[in-house]
């Protein structure tokens, strides 16, 4: 049965889902392709392959070869990972290809360029790099926070993760020497079909947009690891420490307390979650006991059999 809250929990996805798309596709059209500069994953492979071939052939175009390189990692989200997670994966890679083909087809960028270039004319790739870099930085966090992915290099980490049994930090640190290769591999390419000078700005401006792209994401999300630690004083601590247990995966500490007003005896409910966690966790407390007190903190690094620095909650999350 449809309910209301169902409706708005989906549109406010959907709308979610719709700026991460649009964010992403303003930087690789607008920005990254017209400055020659290649930023890391499927994506940044498209734009390769678009700035290589440089035809004005819309067949050809980064919108095509976002949605073919991803093709094989959708087949494969919706074979290992939750339905919902994966429909949300394919919607993002389907509208961010089609956003990419209408922006060619409109001729965004030469209209965005008469606008934003030098009075000479000429491209400033260091503005268009920090820009494309940071708006495409903040597509993942976006897609995070609904329990999804931008397909791509995600999804690559998280299978990285899986298979290797390593931390996330071992996997980011595995694509962003794969995203260094890419930018190398085409800037060789470059080398012969286009010009050195091509190859040489392509590498420099490629490693400076990669750079800004992982910090804006570090910025925003602090990073997979990252985590916080909730404190919350509550009459219903056993509940609290359950659902917590149960739909988070991760452990809980009681503790007794006495509250300094009231002098009457409580519990309180120590748990570390990861940070992309904390809107499932702010739900559960109000879900429990909506007069219970809880703090947030942030934790600088986990150390313990209890929680593993892993990207295996996206499969896990339930909406």
């Amino acid at each position: 049965m449809i309910t209301k809250e169902w409706l708005r929990h989906n549109i406010k996805e959907f709308l979610i889902l719709l700026v991460a798309t649009t964010l992403t596709a303003l930087s690789v059209e607008v920005f990254l392709i017209p400055a020659d500069v290649v930023v890391g994953g499927a994506i940044g492979i498209a734009s390769a392959l678009d700035i290589l071939l440089s035809t004005n052939t819309l067949f050809l175009s980064s919108g095509v070869w976002v949605f073919v390189l991803n093709i094989p990692i959708i087949i494969y989200c919706f074979l290992r990972y939750r339905r919902r997670f994966a429909v949300k994966t394919f919607l993002y890679v389907l509208i961010l290809s089609l956003e990419l083909l209408v922006l060619r087809a409109f001729d965004v960028s030469t209209i965005m360029g008469k606008l934003l270039n030098r009075a000479d004319g000429v491209t400033d790739k260091v503005m268009y790099t920090l820009v494309g870099a940071g708006l495409q930085g903040l597509a993942l966090p976006l897609m995070l926070s609904i329990n999804s992915s931008t397909g791509g290099s995600d999804i690559v980490g998280m299978i990285l993760q899986q298979r290797t049994k390593r931390s996330s930090s071992e996997s980011m640190r595995a694509i962003f020497i794969a995203n260094m290769i890419v930018i190398a591999i085409t800037a060789v390419v470059a080398n012969f079909v286009r010009s050195t000078q091509l190859a040489v700005d392509l590498v420099v401006y490629s490693i400076v947009g990669l750079f800004v792209c992982e910090i804006v994401q570090e910025f925003i999300f602090k990073g997979f690891s990252s985590a916080v630690e909730l404190e919350i004083t509550t009459d219903k601590a056993e509940e609290m420490a359950e659902r917590l247990r149960s739909e988070l995966k991760r452990g809980t500490t009681l503790l007794k307390v006495e509250g300094g007003y009231s002098h009457m005896e409580k519990r309180m409910v120590l748990c570390v979650v990861h940070k992309r966690q904390l809107t499932r966790a702010r739900r559960i407390i109000n879900e429990v006991d909506p007069m219970a007190f809880a703090y947030v903190e942030n934790v600088k690094e986990v150390i313990g059999k209890g929680f593993r620095n892993k990207e295996l909650e996206l499969q896990n999350d339930e909406d």
